[in-house]
């Protein structure tokens, strides 16, 4: 009988220690899938330190095909979000400010996980940066442009405002309904311009056209010249280039003082933690 007992317990203590959460990749991208071409993991990866640098704010990126296959069997992709953004610890443990966009391609499902020092009223701000700018592209299979979106629009509608202070971007009205996809073109990008900032214009410097060729060939680039301390701003240089004749544009651009206790500043993960906030998304 004892035996018995035993092995029941033994049995079903398995399930429970097989769901193994996966390491990182890297502080940045984790591409478990293979699903993002290793010049675009590249790029994504370097636009996430350079935003890093900038902001302080840690965004780590998960890429999955179903995260049944890295220890999720049974669990909704908010907890199992929760559960990785801990075991990682994502962010600055001292304001608990870092983020985790987690892509589960086969099950068709995108979480940003928010770490414990987002108030519930960010939930709202994630929302709308997956609905706005993931869930579009997911939908058509465009998820190298997804994830991109993804990310410029968490810095810019979460990530900066909240580190420096200001509370989430006014949600947008839904008085006016857009009929056709060029009007809502005009519309996205006519109100981008406004009120997305840095990161989000890099992606869109790419629909203008070159100054010298005219060609839409447009790739922006940003680079930390001088880290920002806690009591000198930092430097940056941004390249414009064009991919079809070289041409070459060159702005620099300052870089906010480092709040104290910004560890995650620098590379690596700094130990933060999430109490579950955040968003999904369904396609």
């Amino acid at each position: 009988m004892i035996l018995r007992a035993l092995c029941l317990l033994l049995a079903l203590a398995l399930p429970a220690s097989a769901q193994t959460l996966p390491e990182p990749m890297t502080d940045t991208l984790s591409d478990y899938a293979g699903l993002i071409a290793p010049e675009d993991a590249t790029r994504l990866s370097e636009a996430l330190r350079a935003l890093r640098a900038e902001t302080g704010v840690h965004v780590a990126v998960a890429v999955m095909g179903r995260t049944a296959d890295h220890g999720g069997t049974g669990a909704r992709i908010d907890d199992y979000a929760k559960a990785l953004f801990n075991q990682w610890g994502i962010g600055n443990p001292a304001l608990n400010d870092g983020i985790l966009i987690l892509v589960a391609r086969d099950d068709r499902e995108v979480r940003i996980a928010l770490g414990a020092g987002y108030d519930v009223i960010w939930d709202n701000a994630a929302q709308r940066v997956i609905d706005r700018f993931m869930l579009p592209a997911f939908r058509e299979d465009r998820y190298t442009a997804g994830i991109e979106g993804g990310i410029t629009a968490t810095y810019d509608l979460i990530a900066r405002p909240h580190a420096a202070g200001n509370p989430p971007p006014e949600p947008e009205s839904n008085a006016v309904e857009v009929t056709t996809s060029v009007t809502f073109f005009i519309i996205f990008f006519g109100v981008a311009t406004v009120i997305l900032r840095s990161a989000l214009g890099d992606w869109l410097a790419r629909f203008k056209r070159c100054e010298n060729c005219g060609a839409r060939a447009l790739r922006r680039k940003r680079v930390v010249i001088h880290k920002a301390s806690q009591t000198a701003q930092g430097l940056g240089k941004m390249h414009t280039t064009c991919t079809q004749c070289k041409h070459d544009t060159v702005q620099t651009f300052p870089i906010a003082k480092a709040s104290r206790g910004s560890s995650s500043r620098g590379g690596g993960f700094g130990g933060g933690s999430s109490s579950g906030g955040g968003a999904t998304g369904r396609w």
